[in-house]
């Protein structure tokens, strides 16, 4: 999905990307260029994808790091690196 649709189907939500910035308490100037793909932010890649009811995946297919599983609360990042860490010391 490129940026204008993005901004069509928000639109047709009731929502806006300033919206979305004062929601996700971002800038609508990342909003708008992550997006425009000239900025990578997974919580706010993650956030269209909630909002649209669609994987992240379909909305930036081409965005491959949003591809990848990656925690991004505390709690699941805490976690993940305890499993790193008893991998690493096998």
């Amino acid at each position: 999905m490129d940026k204008n649709q993005l901004k069509k189907e928000l639109a047709l939500l009731g929502y806006d990307f300033s919206m979305l910035a004062q929601a996700l308490n971002r800038s609508p100037s990342l909003i708008s260029k992550v997006a425009g793909r000239q900025a990578k932010s997974r919580i706010v890649a993650e956030a269209f994808a909630k909002l649209l009811d669609r994987p992240v995946t379909e909305i930036f297919p081409d965005v491959p790091e949003y591809s990848n599983d990656i925690p991004t609360n505390k709690a699941s990042r805490e976690a993940r690196t305890e499993q790193m860490k008893r991998i690493l010391a096998k």
